[in-house]
């Protein structure tokens, strides 16, 4: 019998809608005096059904929101096929036990579709953007480099707008004390390098004979003491739209609700753009298993 266990190596930022609003409480709040109508924080998904936007109302002075019905419509409209959707309200407690407005929908947005979103306002007023949802890509391993030591994977997404964070699974095995059985675990790490080729596609490189040193310090492991034997590696890139251009170059649920960072919104603050979460699972050979450091049966 085989058990498996998870572990997260590392904090990783997830495609959950609600790890990106943990970070929205009243630190989003817009500049005092202004005349816009709502600030807006989030991303569609065309990966999940539900979708989720933060939606702030803008009154000219801070203070914090209660869990009152915001004075909003909002809707999002396919702009190809005319499809609008309504969307609901509701509201969400921070720890600090600040209230949030999260508006939410039951549609999954289409690859490659053009979609305004907009809140409308009782006295007319209204903020909206633009967003066009990334194309489901193509991923494949273009090649394994192995030597005595180094390993290095290079992956290539095609067809996507943009790749901002890779994350390696690695799901390896641990032999019992007395070598009876195994025990199957799976450590995250945040470890692709992710950048743009010549040709359009994003290269995501991974190093295993690199990961393995923090998969031996995630389990508590002497190297040469506690063998560690691979099965596979599990490759997730959140890919995005265009516009989603980050100081840092990766996903920052923090960094994606401080005022000013970003700012595609019409008639109010803030910024929605769309991302998917996407995984290619490959395998190493016997000698490269050896050459980054794993044990063979």
């Amino acid at each position: 019998m085989r058990y498996q266990i998870y572990i997260v190596a590392l904090a990783l930022s997830s495609g959950s809608l609600m790890i990106l609003f943990s970070g929205c409480d009243e630190t989003v709040n817009p500049i005092l005096g202004s005349d816009e109508t709502f600030s807006f924080y989030g991303f569609f998904n065309p990966r999940e059904d539900t979708q989720a936007i933060r939606v702030y109302s803008i009154d000219g002075i801070l203070k914090p929101e209660t869990s009152q019905k915001l004075d909003a419509i909002v809707t999002s409209k396919n702009k190809k096929t005319g499809e609008t959707v309504l969307w609901r309200d509701s509201t969400i407690v921070f720890k600090n036990q600040t209230v949030g407005h999260v508006f939410y929908a039951l549609f999954r947005p289409e690859h490659g579709a053009e979609y305004t979103f907009e809140a409308l306002r009782s006295d007319g007023k209204r903020a909206y953007l633009d967003l066009i949802v990334p194309n489901d890509g193509d991923a494949e391993l273009v090649s394994i480099l192995s030597t005595r030591s180094s390993v290095i994977a290079e992956l290539h997404w095609k067809n996507v707008p943009r790749v901002l964070q890779a994350i390696a699974t690695y799901s390896v095995r641990i032999p019992f004390p007395d070598r009876s059985d195994t025990t199957t675990i799976r450590v995250r790490i945040p470890s692709g390098q992710a950048q743009q080729t010549s040709s359009g596609d994003w290269k995501v490189t991974i190093l295993p004979s690199t990961d393995i040193g923090t998969i031996f310090s995630t389990l508590v492991l002497q190297p040469g003491t506690s063998p560690i034997l691979l099965n596979e590696i599990e490759v997730s890139v959140f890919v995005v739209s265009d516009n989603w251009v980050p100081p840092t170059g990766a996903f920052d649920a923090d960094l994606l609700v401080q005022p000013g960072t970003f700012d595609n919104v019409e008639g109010g603050f803030g910024f929605i753009g769309s991302g998917y979460f996407d995984n290619y699972t490959f395998e190493l050979s016997d000698k490269q298993k050896q050459d980054a450091g794993f044990a063979i049966k």
